[in-house]
């Protein structure tokens, strides 16, 4: 027993604390208990303003939409009436076997393509417009006709064979597909079928074949005018 007291006293005296050294840990703890605490609820504040902006902004675009139904709306009766002018172009064409092999037409995200081989368009090395073409012109006009206010652009393409300067005006390919585009243009400008205002011009000359040019069925197929009636979009 007084081996066993002896051993308490001792532990005892071993696990006493420096009443002064544990002022000075419970005053430091408290000051990093304190500066946690205040990040904490900065940080916690920080994050509540930044969702309540988040939440601001999206009320704002929400309100800005409401403000605007009737954008939404006109974006709403364009799509069908790009659809619909699709659809009648695509009709038109249909009944004349000829214009079938010759033109597609297809509703893409921007708009409506519209794909006129050369073949129904101008001889080979030529800009100007035959009769075939503006046959071709005139089925397609009643239906371009409806969107006259839309923008729109007329691409001239040729294909890979080198354009030979001493038989024709044009000095390159480059000039060829212009010129082919321009016409085109300036055939439904003339006959009031699309706005001036609302059209222009791209040429790309060999560039950009939907065709390998290896073959002759390939090159006929890059040598075409593409007609690309644009969404508005009321929206943006």
């Amino acid at each position: 027993m007084t081996l066993l007291l002896a051993l308490f006293i001792i532990l005892f005296a071993m696990a006493k604390i420096d009443q002064h050294k544990f002022e000075e840990f419970r005053t430091e703890f408290g000051t990093i208990l304190s500066n946690h605490s205040n990040t904490y609820q900065t940080g916690k504040n920080m994050l509540s303003a930044q969702s309540g902006a988040d939440s601001d902004k999206s009320i704002l675009k929400g309100s800005e939409a409401a403000k605007n139904p009737s954008l939404v709306k006109k974006d709403q009766l364009e799509a069908e009436q790009l659809q619909n002018v699709s659809d009648q172009l695509q009709q038109s064409i249909d009944k004349d076997p000829n214009l079938a092999k010759n033109i597609t037409v297809s509703l893409q995200s921007d708009g409506i393509h519209i794909n006129l081989k050369s073949n129904i368009l101008f001889a080979s090395g030529n800009a100007d417009l035959n009769d075939q073409a503006q046959k071709a012109l005139n089925i397609l006009a009643p239906s371009l006709k409806i969107l006259s206010q839309n923008p729109v652009v007329i691409a001239g393409y040729t294909d890979n064979m080198p354009y030979k300067t001493n038989n024709g005006p044009y000095h390159s390919n480059w000039e060829l597909s212009s010129a082919r585009a321009i016409n085109v243009m300036q055939y439904y400008v003339n006959n009031q079928t699309l706005n001036e205002s609302n059209v222009s011009i791209q040429a790309y000359a060999e560039n950009k074949p939907r065709a390998s040019n290896s073959t002759p069925a390939g090159q006929a197929q890059n040598r075409r005018v593409e007609i690309i009636i644009q969404r508005i979009n009321y929206s943006k």
